[in-house]
Parts: C-alpha cells; sequence; structure tokens
C-alpha cells in the first residue's frame, strides 16, 4: 500500500493527517477509527506521508525549511529556493532535492533520526 493509498483510507475513515513540526505526524480523527493495525501501517509509512502531506502544502504554511517547498534563501547552486523531499530506504528517511535542478542538497531525516532538529 503506498502513502496517497493509506492517505486516502485515512480520509475514508474520517481521519485527517497533517505535518507538525521536525519530523512528527498529526493524527486527527474518532478514536474507533484508528485501530492498531491502522496505526502500525500509519507508523509503517510515516515518512512517505509526511513527504506527500508537505508536497501539498501552499506555499503561505511554510514557517521553516523543514516543513515547506520553497524558503526566502536559495537552497541550491542554480540559485532555488525550492525543494522536494524524496522517502527512500523504505520510507525511514527523506533524501532532500533541488525543486529546480534536481540536486541532491542533503538528508533532513535519517533512518527516522529528524537531522535538521538535531543540528540546532
Amino acid at each position: 500500500m503506498t502513502p496517497a493509498d493509506l492517505l486516502a483510507e485515512c480520509d475514508a475513515r474520517g481521519i485527517r493527517l497533517s505535518p507538525a513540526s521536525g519530523a512528527g505526524l498529526t493524527i486527527d480523527g474518532p478514536a474507533r477509527a484508528l485501530t492498531p493495525d491502522l496505526i502500525a501501517r500509519l507508523k509503517a509509512a510515516k515518512l512517505g506521508l509526511l513527504a506527500l502531506l508537505r508536497r501539498a502544502l501552499p506555499a503561505a504554511h511554510v514557517d521553516d525549511g523543514w516543513t515547506g517547498e520553497s524558503s526566502a534563501v536559495p537552497v541550491c547552486h542554480c540559485g532555488s529556493t525550492s525543494w522536494r523531499d524524496v522517502p527512500i530506504h523504505g520510507d525511514q528517511s527523506l533524501r532532500r532535492d533541488c525543486g529546480r535542478c534536481g540536486r541532491f542538497i542533503g538528508f533532513p531525516v535519517w533512518y527516522g533520526k529528524d537531522t535538521l532538529q538535531s543540528e540546532q
């Protein structure tokens, strides 16, 4: 099951997912809809879900370099201020690529550890 399929299943159950600060995922919905099986699948696909949800955020919701697709300063040598997060390692890590040229920028999450938060 892909993160998009899981997001659609949550929507059908009345569960709303949204990215929280860092590598967090906010889950809002009826408690009866959150079965142990669903919770396990959400945990397993967390990074893929976060990448999908963050891509859907409008630019107005960008408040730091982690949660958005655009920043006020260039993030790449090409001068681009946008990026995209790509889930890798079975959704355990995120690779950040330039939104314009596709060049590798860094790993905001490495095997479940939020590397951006640890740098501060």
